[in-house]
Order: C-alpha cells, then structure tokens, then sequence
C-alpha cells in the first residue's frame, strides 16, 4: 500500500499543505480530499507543497488539475511548490501543469504570490 501523509499549516492566512510520499491511483482520492478540504472560502487559494513527494503517477496528476479547476470556480487559486531539483517536476512540466498553476521554488515564494499586491 501506498502512503502520503498531509500537513495543513497556515502562513499568513494562506494554507500551506505539505505532502510527503507517494500519490497514486491508491490514495489520490483521499489526498485530494484533504487538499480541498484545506483551502476555507476566506483563503486566497492553497498551497501544495510537493517538494517531498517521491512518486506521483497519472492519478495524482489528474488530481492536481481537477484541484486547480475547483479552486478556479470559487474564485480561488493554486499554488505548487516544486524545487528546481524535485524528483517529480519533470513530470509536472512534461504535462505543462504550468500553463494551469504556478510553479514556485519554495512556500516563502508561493506565499508571497498568493497574497494580494499591496
């Protein structure tokens, strides 16, 4: 069986969810859950960090775009955390996620992406 296990802290109003694991076929369902379930209606958005994500198969990408959808119709927005050397951003760019979500380096960039300009 297949594990990921998910973390929901908050940095300046704006969810941040730490993945860590495997997303697959197996547990895609219940991460996308937890994601969802992390971006209340007073949020900008959400951020997913998938930094530590070690396997993501068509499954947990299929989630990643129906998430970004979701939060597009509330009127919110997604941001992933991916660093340049990430296991899995290969991936995510060769199926150009990054033409639906933006791709930040670290929480600290996607944060200040997420907040409204000042």
């Amino acid at each position: 069986m297949t594990t990921a296990t998910v973390r929901v802290e908050r940095h300046d109003n704006v969810p941040v969810v730490y993945v860590q694991g495997e997303i697959d076929i197996v547990n895609a369902s219940q991460v996308g859950g937890q994601l969802l379930d992390a971006a209340p209606n007073d949020a900008p958005g959400v951020v997913v960090d998938l930094s530590n994500v070690t396997y993501l198969d068509s499954r947990g990408l299929h989630l990643l775009f129906e998430l970004a959808e979701r939060l597009r119709i509330r009127d919110q927005r997604l941001q992933i955390v991916v660093p340049p050397r990430a296991l899995i951003r290969r991936v995510l760019l060769l199926t150009h996620l990054d033409s639906v979500v933006s791709l930040s380096a670290s929480v600290q960039e996607a944060v200040q992406q997420m907040m409204p300009a000042r």
